[in-house]
């Protein structure tokens, strides 16, 4: 009598766990009895730092075997910005400043590379030559008080330029100043690429006086210059899928060396994926674009000198407190 319970009771435990993986194997697989990959969202604002990913979106290349990757080039800043307070993309490309900001508010994004450096240029049609010059002209930039003015007052006030004395003018974005500038409606201003190039093709009489990137690097001792655009990923997913992490870092450095040598084809590239940037331009652009791939092993000296210098003009700006250590997300 015993045995037989005890091979009822095998019979029965067998069945459950042969339901239980059936169950399992049903879940993990889609209507064609396949493995479903898992999906990745990866985000990058609508412009220059988008075209770092050109390559990967274009040919579809594979980061990893098992999952499927999701790009959105972001149009706005502000749905860029509300997607990664959200905490709905796992991997981005943000301004350096609001990964300062994501670090701070949801302490689950951490800074895995740059992959741009300041290209922001002082243009004028005036007979200028050094930053100090500017003092009692009239000077255009974008965005009063967000980082690009920032940055620029940053520069200016290391080298020696009395701020107080410079009439800023400010317009709200690069669109609005090309044309005032195109029409000598404004005749010195601060303008980034690729708008510069395009500008230069419309005013034969703009001349590019100063890289700011340059005058950074002199300034600080820096290598690289400043980071304007940088990688972030979602803590908890980078400690879950080390391994796709890696290899997007690794073939996002690949993309962005493609992007600097294939000026030809760049341009097209970034017109297939509805980057908004005039595609003729973006080859010609790249020279002075500073796009370039760093990991951010090589740059935590670069990021904490630039926090500290927005920290120091407006704590908002960087989230209202400056970053640990922590922000950085260093593959072991």
């Amino acid at each position: 009598m015993k045995r037989r319970i005890s091979i009822l009771l095998s019979v029965v435990m067998s069945s459950i766990l042969l339901m239980g993986c059936s169950q399992t194997s049903k879940d993990m697989t889609n209507s064609e009895g396949k493995l479903d990959n898992k999906e990745i969202k990866i985000s990058a604002p609508d412009g220059l730092p988008s075209i770092a990913l050109a390559k990967l979106i274009n040919e579809d290349i594979k980061i990893k075997e098992g999952y499927d990757t999701k790009y959105t080039i972001e149009k706005t800043p502000e749905s860029l910005s509300t997607s990664v307070m959200k905490e709905d993309v796992d991997i981005a490309i943000v301004p350096s400043n609001m990964a300062a900001i994501a670090y701070n508010k949801t302490s689950n994004y951490q800074i895995a590379g740059t992959v741009g450096m300041g290209s922001f240029y002082l243009v004028s049609i005036e007979d200028i030559k050094e930053l100090k010059d500017l003092e009692e002209c009239e000077v255009g930039n974008t965005g009063k008080g967000l980082t690009p003015d920032i940055t620029a007052q940053a520069i200016l006030k290391d080298r020696g330029v009395d701020l107080e004395k410079i009439n800023f003018s400010y317009v709200n974005s690069v669109n609005e100043l090309v044309p005032i500038l195109a029409t000598n409606k404004l005749s010195t201003a601060f303008i980034p690429e690729p708008a510069l190039t395009g500008l230069l093709n419309t005013n034969k009489k703009i001349k590019i006086i100063k890289s700011l990137n340059d005058e950074w690097k002199e300034i600080n001792n820096s290598k690289e210059g400043y980071p304007q655009s940088t990688i972030i990923v979602k803590t908890d997913f980078a400690k879950e899928n080390k391994e796709f992490v890696d290899s997007f870092i690794n073939q996002i450095s690949d993309s962005v060396k493609w992007a600097n040598t294939n000026s030809d084809k760049v341009g097209e590239y970034a017109k297939e994926i509805g980057i908004s940037i005039e595609s003729t331009i973006i080859g010609k652009a790249m020279e002075r674009a500073n796009l370039k791939f760093v990991p951010i092993k090589d740059m935590t000296d670069d990021y904490n000198d630039y926090y500290k210098k927005l920290f120091d003009f407006d704590s908002k700006s960087v989230g209202g407190k400056l970053p640990d250590e922590g922000i950085y997300f260093i593959s072991k």
